[in-house]
């Protein structure tokens, strides 16, 4: 099926989540800190620059995971940071991003507007929430 990054610092949630995900037929790469997600997916050079880029999009190639799953409440870094990193790089601006969170409506649509072609999941959810959408995401990458 799919490769899947899950970017969850509560661990338990984290636990549900790559269960479901391995259940469904997926496999799962979890990661509990932004910090380490951003390492996984972008080069050293953007990640430390902390300054956006003007690149032409080119399409996500090699990267460990097709889709990446995060909240937006996290620890070390905000979701909307981690966003802001994903979308300055040409790799990684393109890929596919669900919001997992029980943020409030007005953090949902921040991240919205810096990833609109995002998908959302609100907390608590249950595994037909977490496979449909899943499922609508790969979907839209044929």
């Amino acid at each position: 099926m799919a490769q899947i990054g899950l970017l969850e610092d509560n661990v338990r949630i984290a636990r549900l989540c790559a269960t479901m995900l391995q259940y469904a037929g997926h496999q799962v790469i979890v990661y509990h800190h932004a910090r380490e997600c951003l390492h996984a997916l972008l080069p050293p050079k953007v990640y430390a620059s902390n300054k956006p880029h003007s690149h032409t999009p080119l399409p996500a190639q090699n990267l460990p995971v097709d889709i990446l799953i995060l909240d937006l409440h996290l620890p070390d870094i905000t979701g909307l940071d981690v966003i802001y990193h994903l979308n300055s790089n040409p790799q990684t601006c393109t890929l596919p991003l669900i919001f997992c969170t029980a943020a409030t409506p007005s953090e949902i649509a921040k991240a919205l507007s810096m990833a609109p072609r995002a998908s959302f999941i609100e907390k608590p959810f249950t595994f037909h929430d977490l496979t449909d959408t899943i499922t609508s995401v790969l979907a839209n990458l044929r």
